[in-house]
């Protein structure tokens, strides 16, 4: 008979993991990759027996973990403990309080981790990543990546495309299968979040809240232009038409150019309306009135749809400008030629 090898860990008959440092004689124990009952063996109680372990039966198949299938194992029932915390909230429209400290300023922050989530999902591919559990708001935005962190942090070209897509990333670290345990402890108050609420922190390109481009309706909810709001997944309403910025006018007229093409836009900004906003440029005449019942709203998919594509185009451009960078041996194309 091929030996087993050494469980470093095991179910008790409620579900809860119990790691060997904690496991006491007499108590029924379970493999967690078989559901096989598991016997508790201290160091000396056999010959093979030099350190304390769980054991399977000797007519059990099974041979548990192996060290790296262990760290899986680990982080699997992590990711499938955060989920379903989170899946039942959602169900029964609870919230999810969460409390975490900005590492730049020191400030402590609070946020409901479900004010705008309506859907949570594990494992859900993006364009650049593939979050351990993911958060979406009710127009299928993904708002919060969290992730489980067992040995590997996260990898800096991902936390990148979180930051570029605006995306909340809640890092949970995980040490032993017992932490399983305790994670709706440990979602309450993760490792970290990367989102700071400080107007004052001194890590200026720290997420605080996020610019968006949003779309102007009329009295018909027909989109008429392009305005500015301020944003972040743990708020239910946005700061809507504030300033634009260069950048913001440069993303806005790349829409705009998108979504009427061939038409001239004008920006707007004027007395006459409450905010600023880009919009395709209409002929008035002296007794032309101001449209007041233009208003700025969070979303619409039209808008939602160019933004994505915009980012999408963006991610591929920088794909293709690393690939062409490496194929010519690292040296920058488009540069003047030396003589």
């Amino acid at each position: 008979m091929e030996s087993k090898l050494l469980n470093p860990w095991a179910k008790d008959r409620n579900g809860n993991f119990v790691s060997i440092e904690h496991a006491q004689k007499g108590q029924e124990y379970y493999c967690p990759k078989c559901q096989e009952p598991l016997s508790y063996c201290k160091k000396g109680d056999g010959p093979n027996a030099r350190q304390d372990h769980f054991k399977h039966k000797p007519d059990c198949e099974c041979k548990g973990y192996t060290p790296h299938e262990s760290e899986s194992a680990i982080h699997l029932f992590a990711k499938e403990a955060v989920y379903n915390i989170l899946h039942d909230c959602i169900e029964k429209h609870q919230d999810f309080p969460i409390e975490w400290t900005c590492p730049d300023c020191q400030m402590d922050m609070k946020a409901n981790l479900l004010k705008r989530a309506n859907k949570v999902e594990m494992e859900k591919t993006l364009d650049a990543a593939r979050p351990d559990v993911s958060l979406f708001d009710e127009q299928g935005n993904t708002i919060v990546a969290i992730e489980i962190v067992f040995s590997h942090d996260i990898e800096s070209k991902t936390m990148k495309f979180y930051d570029n897509n605006n995306i909340v990333v809640v890092r949970i670290k995980v040490h032993t299968a017992e932490d399983c345990n305790n994670m709706v402890q440990k979602l309450r108050f993760p490792d970290s979040v990367n989102l700071c609420f400080n107007d004052k922190c001194p890590r200026g390109d720290k997420m605080q809240v996020y610019r968006r481009i949003i779309p102007v309706i009329n009295g018909a909810n027909q989109i008429v232009g392009l305005a500015v709001g301020l944003d972040n997944p743990f708020e239910e309403e946005m700061i809507k038409g504030v300033p634009f910025t260069e950048q913001d006018q440069r993303i806005a007229m790349a829409i705009a150019k998108e979504k009427w093409p061939g038409k001239r836009f004008i920006f707007v900004d004027s007395p006459e309306y409450p905010f600023q906003f880009i919009a395709p440029f209409v002929e008035r005449n002296a007794n032309s009135q101001p449209q007041l019942n233009y208003r700025p709203q969070r979303n619409h998919p039209d808008i939602d749809t160019l933004m994505h594509q915009r980012q999408v185009k963006a991610i591929r451009a920088n794909y293709a400008r690393k690939a062409a960078a490496r194929k010519s041996g690292g040296k920058k194309t488009g540069g003047k030629r030396r003589r």
